[in-house]
């Protein structure tokens, strides 16, 4: 009779687990509609797209991805139509930063072991998303004198970091001033 009721405690404990697990799984995938109904536009805290593929989004309507095979980050430079010499983005992006109407960054070498032709070479870029303009440069000496001619900062994000930190708060610094205040309304709203 002993054993019995160690075994039903036990059977009891594990389902009481498991029923807590399956209601943290639920949790993580149910939508919080909280910044959606605070009207606030959802280019600005939607993480991940429909494919589950993960976004930071920069200054609208443009966002970095992480897709492939391995994952590297993606901007989409097609969503503009902006002339760009590489395709209809750039990648992988290392570093980049935001800074009012700009953004820019570092992308590597990147080698096609399957065609030698498809080698994307290392290019630094500046995007001015106001005048729709993308800027390559072949040598950092030279993106590094532009970043001082517009007067933006020389610091650079990791996107990895970034998003990690946008999971946990959906508040970018580039973000405009009343985005940013209506989504730490609507987070406070939370009780986060």
């Amino acid at each position: 009779m002993k054993l019995l009721k160690t075994l039903l405690l036990s059977f009891m404990i594990l389902g009481s687990l498991k029923c807590n697990k399956i209601k943290k799984e639920m949790k993580e995938h149910t939508p919080d509609y909280s910044y959606k109904n605070a009207g606030i536009d959802k280019f600005y805290y939607v993480k991940k797209d429909l494919g589950n593929t993960p976004i930071i989004p920069l200054i609208k309507p443009y966002s970095i991805s992480s897709i492939g095979n391995p994952e590297e980050w993606f901007l989409d430079t097609f969503v503009e139509r902006l002339q760009n010499d590489l395709g209809g983005g750039i990648s992988p992006i290392l570093r980049f930063n935001c800074h009012k109407i700009y953004i820019y960054g570092y992308k590597p070498f990147e080698k096609d072991n399957q065609d030698s032709t498809f080698d994307s070479p290392e290019k630094w870029f500046i995007i001015n998303t106001q005048e729709k303009q993308l800027v390559y440069f072949d040598k950092e000496l030279d993106f590094q004198a532009e970043l001082k001619k517009l007067n933006l900062p020389e610091t650079f994000l990791n996107p990895d970091e970034v998003y990690e930190q946008y999971k946990q708060d959906p508040v970018l610094p580039w973000f405009p001033e009343n985005i940013k205040k209506q989504l730490k309304e609507a987070k406070a709203k939370q009780g986060k």
